[in-house]
């Protein structure tokens, strides 16, 4: 399978997950199968996939699980937990300062945002 069409299977879930708010394996397999084969463990594989990437969570026992989407918020934090430990563990420091001069270059303004980030944070820790 290819990244393309896996990342297709991904977000078709993804999709029907949003929709119905929860669903089960079986649901989303029907959902999906109904416009083009596919195999209810590969679907299954997704989704559990998805689980531990926290972008999905799993609720119930063993054939009884059901799946809805993370609340957003805590799909960012663990989206950005992720990449500042690959970004250390790949670049140390050094990937901080690419870190820093990318958010300036991607989005204006960003940089007195963090700056305003971190000065809360310092503030907090001092209480």
């Amino acid at each position: 399978m290819t990244i393309a069409v896996r990342n297709h299977l991904r977000n078709h879930v993804l999709q029907i997950i949003r929709a119905r708010g929860q669903a089960t394996v079986k649901a989303v397999h029907e959902e999906i199968s109904a416009s083009r084969p596919v195999s209810i463990n590969t679907v299954a594989t997704v989704m559990n996939r998805l689980v531990a990437q926290n972008i999905l969570v799993r609720q119930g026992g063993v054939r009884h699980y059901v799946y809805r989407v993370t609340p957003e918020d805590a799909v960012a934090r663990a989206r950005a937990l992720q990449s500042v430990e690959n970004l250390f563990s790949e670049f140390g420091d050094a990937g901080l300062v690419h870190f820093v001069d990318a958010i300036g270059e991607v989005e204006p303004g960003a940089l007195e945002k963090l700056e305003e980030i971190v000065r809360s944070r310092r503030e907090r820790s001092h209480e």
